[in-house]
């Protein structure tokens, strides 16, 4: 699904040697997200230089700074198509009664979350308490 993202992004790439593709970012990214061990940047870039990584995600190993740069020369957007294609092989299930009872119901959190007191951005409380107010609005279902 990825494949179709390869050349994005490598219009600027005029020498064209570019080492690090968007559907190869992609592929490092999901690695990321669903490997518990990596929790950096770094710990990223040192996997894409594992042999069964590179051979698996069909791509070579890369520089933090390669990873770094993907971020903003990658565009995002691109993306949509491979999320709503994916959204739309997700089974539609048939609520339950309780299910279909929460509905319509809106969970709404306005919690505070504790902070260094040298951390002057954290304003919630006062000079001796600092916290930042956390605002969450999500649909139940």
């Amino acid at each position: 699904m990825l494949d179709s993202l390869h050349q994005v992004g490598t219009q600027r790439d005029k020498a064209q040697n570019r080492q690090l593709h968007f559907d190869q970012y992609g592929a490092l990214l999901l690695l990321y997200f669903f490997n518990p061990v990596l929790t950096s940047l770094r710990g990223i870039q040192q996997a894409s230089h594992l042999e069964k990584v590179r051979k698996k995600l069909g791509c070579r190993g890369t520089s933090l700074g390669s990873l770094s740069e993907a971020a903003n020369v990658f565009d995002a957007q691109k993306l949509e198509e491979i999320i709503a294609e994916l959204a739309a092989r997700v089974p539609q299930q048939t609520l339950t009664r309780d299910q279909r009872a929460l509905e319509n119901l809106t969970a709404v959190d306005g919690s505070l979350l504790p902070a260094l007191s040298r951390m002057a951005w954290a304003l919630w409380l006062d000079e001796e308490h600092r916290a930042a107010k956390m605002h969450v609005k999500f649909e139940v279902m």
